[in-house]
């Protein structure tokens, strides 16, 4: 499977980053590199394919503050 990431922008500005062919701790990182320098406040919701590998992860996202 592919590895990639959307984001979606709504009407309020508002972002929605969704990963798709990455599992477990590199979602994260893959997720904290894209966002770090453009979002303020994050809010994380894991996917079931999440959990499918088996390795241990702090489950944070680091978000710059500007």
């Amino acid at each position: 499977m592919e590895e990639k990431i959307v984001i979606n922008i709504n009407s309020l500005g508002e972002l929605n980053a969704e990963t798709f062919g990455i599992k477990g701790a590199k979602c994260l990182t893959e997720l904290d590199k894209l966002m770090k320098d453009i979002a303020r406040e994050v809010k994380v919701e894991k996917k079931p394919e999440f959990f499918d590998e088996k390795t241990k992860t702090d489950n944070s996202i680091k978000v710059k503050n500007s």
